[in-house]
């Protein structure tokens, strides 16, 4: 008994040492795969049925959904509107759009009802860095939330030496890293899609472009 004692200590004592070394050095962070990289439907109603099952506890859960599709191009919006008929297909709930969130006002976002889906920018639906609408709008209501920034993307990605050794990704990286990885699985002449998810809350929908392919 003695023996185990002693080397469940050292145990204890080694892990605490490891932790310490990555908290002092850092860990480079990566994404985290959702949906791999699949091939997408004519109809692109794939998209939407990988995403909302995918996402949906996240779904279930939220009162706010940030949207980071502006400016919505053809493509982008037509998979916006198909998400958010298959979300109302399988939660029997209406959607409620705030269709340019970043104007709107705190009491807007308040009292838009459950589900509330937020159209942002492209770069401001994700907390890779401070932001401003979440901190001073979203959070302080105390409801759960999360986020899902759409990424169109070409076939080849060159990922720079500092994207490498960021240990905290940023958007570009994050973008570059996450598409240099599933693009290895991809072949020729079909267009792909796939979702990456970094942190707790943010979540990333990668459309590979067809004018790229």
């Amino acid at each position: 008994m003695k023996k185990i004692t002693i080397l469940l200590c050292l145990a204890f004592i080694l892990i605490s040492a490891c932790m310490l070394y990555l908290v002092k050095v850092g860990v480079s962070l990566r994404s985290a795969p959702l949906i791999a990289a699949s091939v997408i439907s004519p109809d692109r109603q794939n998209i939407a049925e990988g995403v909302v099952f995918r996402l949906s506890p996240e779904f279930q859960n939220a009162h706010y959904v940030l949207w980071g599709f502006l400016p919505l191009s053809p493509e982008s919006q037509k998979i916006f509107e198909l998400l958010k008929a298959e979300y109302e297909k399988i939660f029997r709930q209406p959607v409620h759009v705030l269709a340019n969130a970043e104007t709107a006002s705190a009491e807007e976002i308040r009292t838009c009802e459950k589900p509330c889906w937020l159209l942002l920018p492209m770069d401001k639906a994700n907390e890779l860095t401070p932001n401003e609408l979440i901190n001073l709008k979203i959070r302080p209501l105390g409801e759960n939330y999360f986020n899902v920034t759409w990424v169109p993307f070409a076939k080849r990605e060159q990922v720079s030496s500092h994207c490498m050794a960021e240990k905290r990704l940023t958007l570009e990286c994050l973008r570059t890293l996450a598409i240099e990885e599933s693009q290895k699985k991809m072949k020729p002449g079909a267009q792909y899609f796939f979702m990456k998810k970094y942190n707790e809350k943010d979540f990333f929908l990668f459309f590979q472009e067809f004018s790229q392919l």
